[in-house]
């Protein structure tokens, strides 16, 4: 059996890989658009270390007290009796708000327990305090 081959008939198929490309770049962007980072904290503090550890899925505030028992919420100064109302200035408008207060271990218990109380006051029943693992 004898078969014809044509010169015509022998174009190769070729494909478009543009669209596919454009396509998988669009789906980039939109991910690292739609990325949510959250900004480590810019104070330094020596976290004490626990046995337990306890991930919280989206932190929304953090309250900071450093070695001298300074006060700052979200990297701003802030004095105790003001810490409530900035607190509750800055959850108005969420409903399910996170604190996270990051200690430095050299600070006096009393002091954290005076900051998680006023955050507390605010109104948020969700703190934490960060710490090594």
């Amino acid at each position: 059996m004898r078969f014809r081959h044509s010169e015509d008939s022998a174009e190769q198929a070729n494909v478009d890989m543009t669209p596919l490309i454009d396509v998988v770049f669009i789906l980039l962007i939109f991910f690292i658009l739609s990325a949510s980072f959250q900004q480590q904290n810019q104070i330094r503090v020596e976290r004490p270390n626990s046995q337990v550890t306890d991930s919280i899925s989206s932190v929304s505030l953090t309250v900071t007290v450093d070695e001298q028992g300074q006060i700052w919420l979200d990297n701003q100064m802030v004095e105790v009796a003001m810490l409530t109302n900035r607190v509750q200035q800055k959850t108005a408008q969420a409903s399910n708000v996170s604190v996270v207060i990051d200690v430095d271990k050299s600070v006096d218990s009393g002091r954290l327990i005076q900051v998680i109380d006023k955050v507390r006051i605010a109104g948020v029943n969700n703190v934490a305090v960060a710490t090594e693992s």
